[in-house]
C-alpha cells in the first residue's frame, strides 16, 4: 500500500467531490490537544517522564448531561429507585468523580462545534477519523452502537477504540514508502494548536470542496468505517504504539445517523487496475436468506454506479469502496478504503484478487447457506470483560457501582 492510495482514502479528500452520493457528513479538524488526549498522552505542559494518564473523559462545558438519560435506552417501569432522582436532566446533582482530578482535559471549542454538527445532523451522529470509526469500542455505549448524541459520546467511543488509535499510530507508518519526517517525535509535549473548527460538508462548507460539488440529497442509511485489522499493520522499528506528532492534520467525520438500516444491504467493492472486479457481502458474519436471490437485481446497480459515478472520479488505480443499496435501487456510497493493508477482503482473500487474469469478469460473493460464514471481526469486547475473576475489570467495575449504589442510598436516606 502506497501513501498516496491512503491519503486519497481519506473521508475529508474524497466526501466534497461524492457529497451528493453519499450520507451528509460534517468534518471538523481536530486539535493536536485532542490528539494527545486520544493518545493517552499528557498535556503540552506535563513532565515527559510521567505515568501514563487515567481514562478520563473531558470536562462538559454546555451544561447539559455528559449522556442521555439512562431510561431513554432502557426503559424500566420497575426502577428499584425513583428515576427523577438517578435520572434527572438537570446537572446539579450529578455525582462527578473526576471533577477535581488535575489532568482532566476539556475541549471547549471543540466541544461546542462538535454539538453544534450533530444538532445540525438530527441530534445523532457516527463519529470517525480520517479513515476509521469506532466500531470497536461500542460495547461501551448504552445502546452497543457508534450512535452519538453528545461530545462526550463521541469522546469515549473515539478515547476507548483500537481502530481510531491505529489512525493515529500506524496508518500512514504501515505504507510501504511512508518516511518518517525530520523533527517529528513520538510523545511529543510540544504545544501545537490545530486550525479552528469549521466544517466540511455541513451548511457553511469549506474552501477546500471543489466548485462542480452539489448540496447532499437526502439519505436514507448509515455509515460504515474503514478496518482496522491492527494484527496485519507492520510493526514499528521503536515504540509503535505512540502518536507521532509529525504536524498531520487530523480530522473527527460525524456522519448522520439512520436508525434500522440493513446490513444485508452493504457491500464492498474491489478495484484493480481501474475495474471493478469483485464484490463481496459486507457483513460477512451472517447468513440473509433473501441475499442470494437479490444479487441478479444488485449487481447491474452496483456496476453501473461504478461507471458512472466512482470510476470516473476516483484517483487510485487500486482500492476498495463500500456502498449501500436502498430497496429503491439507490446506491449510497459509504466509504473508500485502500487496497490490501488493513482492508478487510471479507468474502475473498488478497491473494485471489491479486491473481492474474482477474477482472475479466465481475465476481460476485454473498453466503449462500447457513453455517458457511465467515468469522467476525475482532471487534467485539477487551479481553478483560470476558475475565469475571477476582480482581478483573468486570470484578473492579461491580465493586465501584456498589460502593456508588450504596452512597446513593445513603444519601437518600439522609434526606428523607
Amino acid at each position: 500500500m502506497l501513501l498516496e492510495e491512503l491519503l486519497r482514502c481519506q473521508i475529508h479528500e474524497w466526501y466534497p467531490a461524492f457529497r451528493r452520493h453519499s450520507i451528509h457528513t460534517v468534518i471538523i479538524p481536530l486539535p493536536a490537544a485532542f490528539l494527545r488526549y486520544l493518545a493517552g498522552q499528557a498535556d503540552a505542559a506535563a513532565e515527559s517522564d510521567e505515568e501514563p494518564l487515567p481514562f478520563l473523559l473531558p470536562a462538559i462545558n454546555s451544561g447539559r448531561q455528559p449522556f442521555a438519560p439512562v431510561h431513554a435506552n432502557h426503559p424500566d417501569p420497575v426502577s428499584l429507585l425513583n428515576s427523577e432522582l438517578f435520572f434527572d436532566s438537570s446537572t446539579e446533582d450529578v455525582y462527578d468523580p473526576d471533577a477535581d482530578h488535575p489532568h482532566r482535559p476539556e475541549f471547549p471549542e471543540l466541544e461546542a462545534a462538535i454539538d453544534a454538527a450533530i444538532a445540525e445532523l438530527g441530534g445523532s451522529a457516527l463519529p470517525k477519523l480520517n479513515w476509521s470509526a469506532p466500531k470497536d469500542a461500542t460495547f461501551m455505549s448504552a445502546e452497543g452502537t457508534a450512535k452519538c448524541t453528545s461530545f462526550a459520546e463521541v469522546a469515549l467511543l473515539l478515547r476507548s477504540s483500537d481502530c481510531v488509535a491505529h489512525d493515529l499510530t500506524s496508518a500512514r507508518q504501515s505504507c510501504e514508502d511512508f518516511v518518517r519526517p525530520e523533527g517529528a517525535r513520538r510523545n511529543a509535549r510540544k504545544e501545537g494548536a490545530g486550525p479552528k473548527a469549521n466544517q466540511i460538508g455541513g451548511s457553511k462548507g469549506i474552501s477546500e470542496t471543489p466548485s462542480g460539488s452539489k448540496e447532499t440529497a437526502e439519505e436514507e442509511d448509515k455509515t460504515h468505517s474503514a478496518d482496522c485489522v491492527l494484527e496485519d499493520a507492520p510493526e514499528e522499528e521503536d515504540d509503535g504504539d505512540t502518536w507521532l506528532d509529525d504536524g498531520f492534520q487530523y480530522y473527527l467525520a460525524l456522519r448522520k445517523w439512520y436508525q434500522g438500516l440493513r446490513p444485508e444491504s452493504e457491500f464492498r467493492c474491489f478495484v484493480r487496475e481501474r475495474k471493478l472486479i469483485a464484490v463481496s457481502q459486507r457483513d460477512a458474519s451472517a447468513y440473509y436468506p433473501s441475499l442470494p436471490g437479490w444479487i441478479s437485481e444488485v449487481q447491474p446497480k452496483i456496476e453501473a454506479f461504478f461507471e458512472e459515478v466512482i470510476g470516473p472520479q476516483f484517483g487510485s488505480n487500486r482500492y476498495t469502496f463500500d456502498v449501500y443499496v436502498r430497496t429503491d435501487g439507490w446506491v449510497k456510497l459509504i466509504d473508500f478504503n485502500p487496497w490490501g493493508g488493513y482492508t478487510l477482503p471479507l468474502l475473498f482473500t488478497w491473494e485471489e484478487l491479486e491473481e492474474e487474469g482477474r477482472g475479466h469478469e465481475l465476481e460476485f460473493r454473498v453466503v449462500m447457506q447457513q453455517g458457511a460464514v465467515r468469522p467476525g471481526l475482532m471487534t467485539a469486547v477487551p479481553y478483560d470483560m470476558l475475565d469475571w475473576g477476582e480482581g478483573s475489570g468486570w470484578d473492579v467495575f461491580l465493586k465501584k457501582a456498589d460502593e456508588e449504589l450504596n452512597r446513593q442510598m445513603n444519601s437518600l436516606d439522609d434526606d428523607s
